[in-house]
């Protein structure tokens, strides 16, 4: 038997190295034909050099590879998932707990021929390694200038998932190949195949084909249809991206991507691949499962399992018994989750009847950037789409802040007037025009910076991007850590741009840090069963805007929530600044509230962004929910709060100014303002509207 797979072994090599030879050689006689043949001839001393040291390294590598055996599928470690005070969230069963192993003969044959076509279509004449694919894998990489393209053969991915770590580098990928050619000679390539259908990973914490088709579909993979095992090839590309739980629509198309190939190479007819395209892909999952993973912060958890995935490779995350501290609060998440879901607006539409309406919750330290708590969704058991990650909505109104921000380090005086009144602009990109509305369609004239946020004015905030222009709003939007694109014109100014929870919550976190962006951690710490630390947390930041203008934009903020907009999220004795943000026809609802400690966001949408209804503003829609949150965590953890305050730089002096004319305020002016001003900038002139013989005095 060991005779007949090495002269099989013998055969596929020498068939390879024949249909390569003649391309090597066409190529070759080009090459010498061509200018760069003289070059090569003048490096060849180097090339020989180089070669020398290329046989060394490659005979350590030998020397160092593992045997190869069959796959071990022995009982392995749980890993467990801890809050930041060590309570346990979840456990990552073992990698045989949560796969049933099957043997290759007992699969349709449509299971083992889909994966075959969409990862692997040579698979049964290559020797390990795919020389053709890994050609034109290199060909295409350089033709686009970028790596975007493998040429992992099913061996060799079977290798990576066994016996390699997960880092990216040549040295591996040399491994990965020896030991792929090691394989191909000891196992057959039915046995290799089998080996592999029980090993890969299917996301949501699934090895193993039994174990998808029980996971997703509520079957054994004896009842999986050829459009059910596509979908189930289509995730290999990447795992997470192409699940059909969260991201159905990036599944369907990657789906018959897999069934034009396998009706490409002979393994359906044309009518197999019909029904299979018309075929809807309903997910079932059993239901144990869906009972089970609505337990402790879900959302949060398999935000941390992918990270963890990133960081170590599945293999060490699911079977290497691991301690993993995160950053969560579960006494918070346990406060924000109870009152998220008895959100006034999810009373008006219970889950039963409207199971489309959904939206996220999430908290995090201003300072550290830790995340404390976390809800993706109104249901976990319903839909496991993080909308804290994962779900990019219009922001409307709660954009503003970061205009301003720009507004405020591009030498704009916190007592600019703008006048809020009825204006046309031309929209050359649209052919057409725009007349930016105020909410509830009043105007109000002559108005400052901070009284503009506070009522959330729209026809100033575009005035202010005219004048600052907006390729610095997007500048200063990147540099709090907004990854999304933007549109060139000046709807912007008013939310038109989809952006995540995540990101908003992080970039309003700036404004109480002193300007300093932090990036979001979830992850403290992971240990091995022998307490070794693997990865420690390094907080990632950099200064994203002067502490002046933070300051300042900070305390207009509290303005917004102390008689602006924001205001039904006022707790009495507590710092709290904040912005709503309602975008056209009410289809979204933001609220993104501030604490010298903490930063909130909260948003609510349908999934297929319908309105909410008439009045529902994020006034009355979302920031009461902060507010609510916010109250309860100082009633419940007292103290929480305490020793935290957003600190006044030193070069910032305040001034009275005149609410109509921006200038010193004087006794004659009717309303009076306390504002913040980089030294040096503070008005000098007193109101000339109330004191117009100010101007005649020398003023």
């Amino acid at each position: 038997m060991q005779e007949d797979r090495g002269r099989r072994m013998i055969r596929i090599v020498f068939q390879t190295i024949s249909s390569a030879l003649y391309w090597i050689l066409h190529a070759l006689k080009r090459f010498v034909q061509s200018v760069f043949f003289t070059v090569f001839l003048l490096f060849m001393p180097v090339i020989a050099l180089f070669s020398g040291a290329w046989a060394g390294i490659l005979q350590g590598i030998w020397e160092s590879l593992p045997e190869v055996y069959a796959a071990d599928l022995s009982p392995a470690l749980t890993t467990r998932i801890y809050d930041r005070n060590w309570e346990l969230l979840d456990t990552v069963a073992d990698m045989t707990s949560r796969l049933n192993l099957v043997r290759i003969e007992d699969l349709p044959e449509h299971i083992p021929n889909a994966f075959v076509a969409i990862e692997d279509e040579r698979f049964y004449s290559h020797f390990g390694i795919d020389p053709i694919r890994i050609v034109g894998v290199i060909l295409q990489n350089l033709q686009k200038g970028s790596l975007t393209a493998g040429a992992s053969t099913i061996t060799q991915q079977l290798i990576r998932n066994i016996y390699l770590s997960p880092e990216k580098n040549f040295t591996r990928k040399i491994r990965e190949m020896i030991l792929a050619m090691r394989m191909e000679y000891r196992f057959t390539k039915r046995e290799i195949l089998e080996m592999y259908l029980n090993t890969v990973f299917f996301g949501q914490s699934y090895f193993g084909i039994e174990s998808a088709a029980y996971n997703y579909f509520s079957k054994t993979t004896r009842d999986l249809t050829i459009a059910e095992v596509s979908v189930l090839a289509s995730m290999m590309k990447a795992p997470n991206r192409y699940n059909p739980l969260t991201n159905p629509d990036l599944s369907r198309r990657r789906q018959r991507i897999v069934l034009a190939k396998m009706l490409e190479l002979g393994m359906i007819n044309r009518r197999e691949y019909e029904d299979s395209i018309r075929e809807q892909i309903v997910i079932r999952q059993p239901v144990e499962k869906r009972k089970a993973i609505a337990g402790k912060a879900p959302y949060f958890v398999e935000h941390v399992k992918k990270e963890l995935v990133e960081i170590l490779g599945y293999r060490k995350v699911y079977e290497g018994g691991l301690r993993v501290l995160t950053t969560l609060d579960f006494q918070l998440q346990s406060i924000a989750r109870e009152i998220f879901l008895t959100a006034p607006l999810f009373q008006t539409y219970p889950l039963e009847q409207f199971p489309d309406l959904s939206g996220a919750f999430v908290v995090r330290d201003v300072t550290t950037g830790e995340v404390l708590s976390m809800i993706g969704g109104r249901s976990f058991e319903s839909s496991q789409f993080n909308r804290v990650t994962q779900a990019r909505r219009q922001v409307g109104s709660s954009i503003k802040p970061i205009l301003y921000a720009a507004a405020l380090e591009n030498g704009v005086p916190a007592n600019m007037v703008l006048n809020d009144v009825p204006i046309v602009y031309r929209m050359e990109q649209l052919n057409q025009e725009w007349s930016p509305q105020n909410y509830g369609g009043r105007y109000h004239g002559p108005s400052l910076l901070r009284t503009a946020l506070e009522h959330s004015y729209n026809v100033t905030a575009v005035q202010l991007i005219e004048k600052i222009g907006v390729a610095k709003v997007v500048e200063m939007a990147r540099k709090l850590g907004i990854t999304v694109p933007f549109q060139n014109n000046r709807t912007i100014a008013l939310g038109s741009t989809e952006i995540l929870p995540m990101e908003m919550v992080s970039a309003f976190s700036v404004f109480a840090n002193q300007g300093i962006y932090v990036k979001p951690v979830s992850i403290l710490r992971v240990e091995d069963p022998g307490g070794i630390v693997l990865y420690e947390a390094r907080h990632q930041e950099f200064e994203a805007m002067a502490e002046e203008s933070a300051y300042q934009l900070y305390d207009m903020l509290r303005t917004v929530v102390n008689r602006g907009s924001g205001r039904r999220a006022k707790v009495d004795g507590l710092d709290v600044a904040g912005k709503t943000g309602t975008n056209q026809d009410y289809i979204d609802a933001w609220f993104v509230g501030l604490t010298p400690k903490i930063a909130v966001a909260v948003t609510f949408g349908f999934n297929d962004r319908i309105s909410l209804g008439k009045k529902a503003s994020s006034s009355f829609v979302a920031a009461p929910v902060v507010g609510e949150f916010l109250k309860s965590v100082k009633e419940k953890i007292p103290g929480y709060f305490g020793g935290y305050e957003v600190v006044k730089p030193k070069n910032i002096e305040t001034s009275h100014i005149c609410s109509d004319s921006g200038m010193l305020a004087g006794t004659g002016c009717k309303t009076r303002i306390l504002e913040n001003f980089k030294k040096g900038k503070e008005p000098k002139i007193l109101c000339p509207i109330h004191h117009p013989l100010a101007l005649l005095e020398g003023n």
